[in-house]
């Protein structure tokens, strides 16, 4: 069963987050910037985060008024006056929405409001990794708030809304929470699909078709296969003209499943061994649930996420493994990453011919953690060519973290 639509209560809430960081940080106004639908994985989307409403919006907040909503089409006008026919609970009022998603139409109407010279908040200019190291909001967005306003300081602000955003309410959580059952159904999905004969592609239609079947949302799948495989992203085939890999015995699957749900994300690492795989991918498969399992410990609140970061690596360091994407990193929403101090792919012998292998670093060591944060657990380890990751999403506890899922947290097996 669907949890409730998200309540007044909770626009309420989050409303009064955005005029409390406001007041912190002595901001005279606050822009959300808000990147394109469908822009994922990772997507910028705090703008939904106040709306409620579909993707792709500039909001902007002065003092106690209600949010002004800046939409890229009168699309978003016609869905939201759709929804409202159809009786949907809706965030915000058709007196706030309007269309102009430029720099030039938000600083025209922060000008009329004598914001020339103010100080004035920004959530999109600060770097958001995995994708966004620049930032989100264009180049050409900031210039025209800029030239309205030539006399106002922008500050951005995504660190201090992040330690408030990230704590989830009873609410948010009951979100995750669905969706992440709909994550361990795409991934026991995934799991039954593969065997010999089955194409990547054949898994990606039916990991997806289990999710839309259940209400969910994902806009990518990152798979790859093979006896010893190295890569981690998308799979080759979606990208590149080339015939989707079919699977063989001896195989291991590994993918990074993203279910979404009122756009409240889970992330689940599902690997799936098909009959007798190397034993050194046993091996790092044993190495990253030990990671798995320490970081569920760390992960309570008076640590740091560093503190998390380092008991996840132990395992690793001492195994004398390598890994090629981050043991842990936070969502809804991103933040912190965690890479560690583990080698990275520099350690294959064929890296050598790549000039300038830099490692990722740890971001955000020193965040504490509090109850209700949310981080996807991504402990992978790597001997040779041969690697495994698995991994689900937590939640930070009193005591230790709460799991919310449970079958990509070990190395799944195919049906004979």
């Amino acid at each position: 069963m669907s949890p409730a639509p998200l309540s007044l209560t909770e626009r309420d809430r989050r409303w009064q987050l955005a005029r409390d960081l406001m007041a912190a940080e002595h901001l005279d106004a606050l822009i959300v910037y808000g990147d394109r639908e469908a822009a994922a994985p990772a997507g910028f989307a705090h703008d939904c985060y106040f709306t409620n409403d579909r993707p792709g919006s500039i909001v902007v907040f002065i003092g106690n008024d209600a949010p002004r909503v800046y939409t890229f089409a009168s699309l978003m006008v016609a869905d939201h006056l759709q929804a409202a026919l159809r009786g949907d609970l809706q965030w915000i009022a058709p007196e706030q929405l309007f269309v102009g998603k430029t720099g030039r139409d938000v600083g025209a109407w922060l000008a009329s409001r004598q914001l020339n010279g103010a100080r004035i908040g920004v959530i999109g200019l600060e770097p958001y990794p995995p994708f966004y190291f620049d930032g989100a909001m264009p180049a050409r967005t900031l210039q025209g708030l800029e030239a309205a306003l030539p006399d106002a300081v922008f500050v951005p602000v995504f660190r201090p809304f992040f330690q408030r955003a990230a704590v989830k309410s009873q609410e948010e959580q009951a979100l995750i929470r669905h969706a992440a059952s709909i994550g361990e159904a795409m991934s026991e999905t995934l799991r039954a699909t593969a065997k010999p004969g089955v194409s990547e592609a054949d898994l990606v239609a039916a990991v997806t078709a289990t999710c839309f079947s259940m209400g969910g949302y994902t806009a990518e799948i990152l798979l790859g296969s093979g006896p010893e495989y190295v890569g981690w992203g998308p799979a080759a085939w979606q990208y590149r003209a080339q015939a989707p890999r079919i699977l063989q015995q001896g195989d291991v699957v590994l993918s990074e499943i993203f279910a979404l749900y009122g756009m409240m994300e889970t992330q689940h690492q599902a690997a799936v061994a098909i009959g007798t795989v190397h034993p050194d991918i046993l091996r790092a498969a044993f190495v990253a649930r030990a990671s798995y399992e320490a970081g569920v410990t760390a992960l309570k609140a008076g640590n740091t996420f560093g503190d998390v970061v380092d008991a996840m690596e132990a395992p690793l360091l001492e195994a004398g493994g390598w890994h090629v994407h981050p043991l842990i990193h936070s969502i809804n929403p991103y933040g912190p990453v965690g890479f560690g101090t583990a080698p990275g792919i520099e350690s294959l012998p064929e890296a050598a011919r790549y000039a300038d292998l830099r490692r990722l670093p740890t971001v955000g060591r020193d965040v504490p953690l509090q109850e209700g944060m949310c981080f996807a657990f991504e402990p992978n380890c790597a001997f040779g060519r041969h690697l495994a990751n698995i991994g689900g999403t937590v939640l930070v506890g009193r005591t230790a973290g709460v799991e919310l899922n449970q079958n990509s947290t070990w190395l799944m097996h195919a049906d004979d």
